[in-house]
């Protein structure tokens, strides 16, 4: 039992309502135009998720290899705590990623049937998110040192999950639907920058240059009230072109939740713990965005 808590723990549950919100984002969407498909949404959610926690462990092995958690004498992480060794994290990647692929050609073979052209192109998008996933902390080039994490982040969590399962179920993607992909995509990126706001003085030790250490602590803070704003203002958008009544009216309640908990963040608190509680309430209430979204969409 005491072994499961660790994995379980290892996992970062915090994280996972983004993989989650963007597959059902897409799924709601699917809904919307009574294309939703079952087999495909439970197979992406089962994907996404063993992504997502494959991306968690390795995030936890890589900073772990490079020093970056010992520098920030984080007890949080699995490895740095010495809860979980090196050779049996490893272990875990590659049964992770093996079970990973193993689920995503199972997703593209429900939803294509055959062989085909898109079955090809998901394919290689799916081994791209894998590398990714492994590449963010993991490796010489590891893109998460090179502040290039946000982008990805955008990429696959927005554009890539979203707008994919909504393919998967429709088999087309109109122009509208990257309006909330995009938005959450923006959402996600906004959830990194409260963990690299919460590490700015600790990943300048270690040299890893996040968009935030780059930017410094007040201009971070501006770039999370931007990502907030942005995000907002997208599924403002899909909101005014879509028939459901008011529900351009939960963007603004949102983006006003939102803006308390960034403004909460402004005078740089010491304690990790603060940090921690917001990444937790903005990753439930990404999740939450969606859910309430797509009971307007489908009432």
């Amino acid at each position: 039992m005491k072994s499961f808590l660790i994995w379980l723990r290892a996992t970062r549950p915090k994280t996972l309502p983004l993989a989650l919100g963007a597959i059902l984002l897409g799924s709601l969407l699917a809904a919307y135009v009574y294309s939703f498909s079952t087999p495909v949404f439970l197979l992406a959610i089962i994907t996404a998720l063993l992504l997502q926690i494959f991306s968690n462990l390795a995030n936890d092995y890589g900073d772990y290899i490079k020093g970056t958690d010992q520098d920030a004498q984080r007890t949080d992480r699995a490895l740095v705590a010495g809860d979980i060794s090196p050779k049996k994290m490893k272990q875990a990647l590659w049964i992770l990623g093996v079970v990973s692929l193993i689920s995503g050609f199972s997703l593209l073979a429900v939803a294509f049937k055959d062989l085909n052209l898109n079955f090809y192109t998901w394919l290689l998008i799916g081994f791209t998110a894998l590398a990714s996933a492994r590449n963010y902390t993991i490796g010489k080039y590891a893109y998460g040192y090179k502040g290039v994490g946000d982008v990805m982040v955008f990429v696959f969590f927005g554009p890539v999950a979203v707008c994919g399962t909504y393919f998967l179920m429709v088999n087309n993607l109109p122009n509208s639907v990257w309006l909330p992909a995009c938005g959450f995509g923006f959402l996600c990126v906004a959830v990194l920058n409260i963990n690299n706001l919460r590490d700015i003085d600790t990943d300048k030790k270690s040299g890893k240059k996040t968009i935030a250490l780059r930017l410094g602590y007040k201009r971070a803070i501006w770039y999370q009230y931007i990502l907030f704003g942005i995000a907002m203002g997208l599924f403002m958008a899909f909101a005014r072109v879509s028939p459901p009544e008011y529900d351009q009216f939960i963007p603004i309640i949102f983006g006003a939740i939102y803006y308390i908990i960034c403004f909460r963040l402004e005078k740089k608190p010491i304690e990790r713990a603060t940090y921690n509680l917001a990444l937790k309430q903005v990753s439930i209430l990404n999740l939450l965005l969606v859910i309430i979204f797509g009971i307007f969409w489908l009432a």
